[in-house]
């Protein structure tokens, strides 16, 4: 089956898929067709009552493996988890989590965990009614398997039922458990444009989609960075997985400076705005001209280093410019703000989903191109 790779981040990765007797197991064939668009090679193992929601063959089709329906034998398992790198159940019902945290062991899944259990990583996805996810006895066995390194990705609350958390949601913790290149690290991203109100009713703004941030957000993530994410205008879809704060005007960004010290390291591909004006209050009528006096605003980066040591990447976008200049002018920004990385580029080489830069850091030059999220792997990869 020909999939569109999403990143190769799952690459010879191999997953063990649970699947139980949930409603939501109905959303499994689209789980593993994100898993396998990352490069993961996909292993079902079911419940019997998973069957009655949704067919073996189903599962089979999707991941190109044979699916385990029954007990045949404990080392056929023991070979099954030898073989992969993570163990996940979704859906996982209330029935088999409980299950997991006393040791029954008397379906594929169960004994997959049995013999999965602190081997390798296992992550747990509940799809449940409400009222069973919040008794006291099931949120004492997720504690129970929380213990043992057990981790589990939130369902949605909605309608009064713990619905199985998105499956772009579950792929990324999938991927976070199996990549530690950031672990650890505090990294804030800034994206998207900043406004400055006219009146109460118009602004003025910069022209920029937002996208380059969250790409860098997303893959930060999945790298195993610990993320703080702030958002001004965007018009690019922000998954769910990823937590964010608005910011407004400049000055709404600049009251967070002290909030943003608290990281490592500070990442501004945002498009703040250049001019401020003095607003008017109301609505300004359109039956007349008016003018308006567009006035500098400081420099945020100017702002952000006079009050922070740790390492700032700046972005310098022009249009239209040599390499030569190009680099010219990032190294410029580099040297006024103090900065310890630049990533630069041409907006006339930007493509729906297509990027070409250069990062500047100290005296090296690295040139990168192509899909979006994988030169953000590589910007990060260069961080200092």
């Amino acid at each position: 089956m020909e999939f569109n790779l999403k990143s190769s981040l799952l690459k010879d990765k191999k997953i063990v898929l649970g699947v139980t007797g949930s409603i939501s197991a109905v959303e499994s064939v689209k789980l593993i067709h994100e898993l396998r668009r990352h490069g993961a090679e996909v292993y079902p193992v079911v419940t019997e009552s998973s069957k009655k929601i949704i067919h073996p063959a189903s599962l089979e089709y999707a991941s190109e493996n044979k699916v385990v329906e029954e007990l045949t034998g404990a080392i056929e398992h023991v070979r099954l988890v030898e073989d992969s790198d993570l163990f996940l159940v979704a859906p996982s019902t209330a029935n088999t989590l409980s299950k997991m945290a006393h040791g029954i062991d008397d379906s594929p899944v169960t004994s997959v965990f049995s013999n999965a259990l602190e081997k390798i990583p296992i992550i747990v996805v509940p799809a449940m009614h409400l009222n069973m996810y919040t008794n006291p006895i099931i949120v004492k066995n997720i504690e129970v398997l929380k213990s043992f390194g057990v981790t589990f990705v939130e369902p949605e609350v909605e309608e009064s039922k713990a619905k199985i958390a998105d499956y772009q949601t579950i792929v990324a913790e999938v991927i976070r458990a199996l990549h530690d290149e950031l672990r650890d690290r505090k990294i804030c991203i800034i994206g998207g444009s900043s406004y400055e109100n006219i009146d109460d009713v118009r602004i003025i703004t910069n022209n920029s989609t937002g996208e380059t941030a969250v790409d860098i957000a997303m893959m930060a993530y999945y790298l195993g960075a610990d993320i703080k994410l702030f958002l001004g205008n965007v018009r690019v879809e922000i998954p769910r997985f990823l937590k964010f704060e608005n910011f407004t005007n400049l000055a709404s960004l600049v009251s967070k400076i002290d909030e943003i010290r608290k990281s490592d390291i500070v990442i501004v591909p945002a498009a703040l705005s250049d001019f401020t004006v003095v607003k008017k209050k109301g609505k300004i009528s359109t039956e007349k001209s008016f003018s308006a006096t567009l006035k500098p605003t400081p420099k945020f980066l100017k702002l952000l280093r006079a009050k922070y040591k740790g390492k700032i990447v700046g972005f310098k976008a022009e249009y239209g410019v040599s390499r030569d200049e190009l680099i010219s002018r990032a190294r410029k920004r580099m040297a006024e703000y103090s900065l310890d990385m630049v990533v630069a580029n041409d907006l006339k080489n930007v493509k729906p989903g297509l990027t070409k830069v250069v990062v500047i850091k100290g005296s090296e030059k690295t040139d990168l191109e192509g899909e979006k999220t994988e030169v953000a792997k590589r910007i990060l990869e260069l961080l200092p």
